[in-house]
């Protein structure tokens, strides 16, 4: 017998049912036979289950912890609700079949989910403190592995010989460096390598360059070792630098217009060259050159010779 809101199922008491859309409940009511009501194909769906807020933070909480969306999702919906055959989790979730099982697997793999043997196989996840435990052990092991492999790296770097520069076997070469941190590099080589003699000619804007790098701080006390001879103008700025350089006994003050700029020892040269935008000091040649250096030595040589007496 049927009463509003109520069904009586063969030999059982009158059960309420609510059905509605909100609840997720589906059912069909059929007739079969005088004073008889079957329910048939009654079932609980967990519709839009995704579209739980906690159900998103959750998978988003995963995702931090190294899952993809999906695999975030599977396990989630496992987890939730408990052992699951693989066609089922795709239907709920709307997964390919193929995407599902490979998500199964690599949760598998990950520790995350295990496989029931029944017919047809289920699957279901470890728990949820377990399942995180698992992550976090897994990105320690990852870390500590990158910290084996800084401590190799740093190893195998501070064992690696510098190759030393063989004079003999570079050739030479004409090289144009572009920047003041390169020209200063090179002028520190220069100073540091020379063997016999340094030889330097210099305006006050290049002079200036080379004191505030600090590589002609140590020029004073190259020059108890090599020849040290020094050309520049006579202006306040240069002459100051030469005094707080200690180096007034090994240099030579002169005035000429659009004078050069130049370090060279017996084996290397660097000649400052005027730069694009009329500044100097920007770029400079850098050579082995062995004509070259003969050439400005000679010339800086007759310079010398021909110039007003050093200071005493």
């Amino acid at each position: 017998m049927l009463s509003e809101g109520r069904v009586e199922f063969s030999g059982l008491t009158m059960i309420e049912h609510l059905l509605g859309e909100k609840d997720g409940v589906l059912a069909e009511i059929v007739h079969a036979g005088k004073g008889k009501t079957i329910l048939r194909n009654v079932e609980a769906f967990k519709i839009g289950i995704e579209e739980s807020s906690d159900f998103k933070e959750v998978c988003k909480a995963l995702i931090n912890f190294g899952l993809s969306k999906n695999e975030a999702r599977v396990f989630t919906y496992l987890a939730k609700y408990g052992e699951q055959k693989a066609h089922k989790i795709s239907k709920a979730l709307s997964l390919h079949r193929t995407e599902t099982y490979k998500i199964l697997k690599r949760l598998e793999e990950r520790g995350l989910a295990y496989r029931i043997l029944d017919k047809p196989i289920k699957f279901a996840a470890v728990p949820i403190d377990k399942a995180l435990e698992n992550l976090v052990q897994k990105e320690r092991q990852k870390i500590k592995r990158l910290e084996e492999e800084k401590r190799k790296i740093i190893e195998r770097w501070n064992s690696m010989t510098v190759p030393v520069e063989e004079e003999e076997s570079l050739g030479e070469f004409i090289q144009v460096l572009r920047g003041r941190n390169q020209i200063c590099i090179k002028a520190g080589e220069i100073i540091e390598n020379a063997e016999d003699e340094i030889l330097i000619v210099a305006s006050n804007e290049n002079l200036l360059q080379l004191f505030y790098s600090g590589v002609m701080d140590d020029l004073s006390e190259r020059a108890k070792k090599v020849k040290v001879r020094l050309v520049t103008d006579s202006s306040l700025r240069s002459t100051y630098i030469i005094k707080k350089l200690g180096l007034k006994k090994n240099s030579i003050f002169i005035d000429v217009e659009h004078m050069p700029s130049f370090i060279l020892s017996e084996k290397r040269l660097l000649l400052f060259l005027e730069s694009e935008n009329g500044r100097e000091g920007k770029r400079a040649l850098w050579t082995n050159q062995k004509d070259i250096i003969d050439s400005l030595r000679i010339s800086f040589l007759n310079l010398e010779a021909s110039s007003m007496p050093e200071y005493s």
